[in-house]
């Protein structure tokens, strides 16, 4: 299978890299180094210093055999996206490609707009990217449990019957937006 990891250069993006072409899966990772840049930005040091993508796939190639593709390019380019789309053809997509710092989005206005815009966009553009150019490929999008708080209660997944003012209606729960703006 053609795996296609967006955000291929954060924590899970290689290691999910990794898994699947250890799989026998060929893989290709996009990433346009955001959370190394704002790294910088802040003069903060990662958690893990690691070599860039490119190096990071010839240290993969030499020490298993086996070869990740990588891309460099912004998720947030729609006509970037679907070239990569279009040209690798992936039959499964995995999203990782958002700016993962809540404390970095509470920074002020600047940040917040700055995760709102890249995150947005990113989403909106593999969905895109996918309807045009890979209609078949499976997409596995990972973000937040933070929409939802810190509940003392299980967070219901899938069909939840409600019961409120003598009515009742059964709904997929939790997202049942009615159009891409309600998502």
């Amino acid at each position: 299978m053609r795996v296609l990891i967006l955000g291929g250069d954060g924590y899970l993006g290689w290691a999910t890299a990794m898994h699947f072409s250890a799989l026998g899966h060929e893989v290709a990772v996009v990433d346009n180094y955001l959370r190394r840049a704002l790294c910088s930005e802040l003069d903060r040091e990662p958690l893990i210093a690691a070599p860039d993508l490119g190096a990071r796939a010839q240290l993969w190639q030499a020490a298993s055999g086996l070869r990740i593709e990588v891309r460099i390019g912004d998720v947030t380019d729609f006509q970037f996206l679907s070239e990569v789309f279009r040209a690798f053809e992936p039959e499964a997509a995995v999203h990782y490609a958002e700016q993962p710092s809540a404390p970095y989005s509470m920074m002020g206005h600047g940040p917040a707009a700055r995760t709102l815009s890249n995150n947005l966009t990113a989403t909106l553009n593999v969905v895109y990217a996918i309807r045009e150019a890979a209609p078949d490929c499976h997409l596995v999008k990972l973000g937040t449990m933070g929409e939802y708080g810190t509940p003392d209660i299980d967070i219901e997944e899938g069909y939840l019957e409600v019961a409120h003012n003598g009515r009742k209606h059964t709904f997929l729960y939790p997202k049942t937006p009615g159009s891409l703006y309600h998502l």
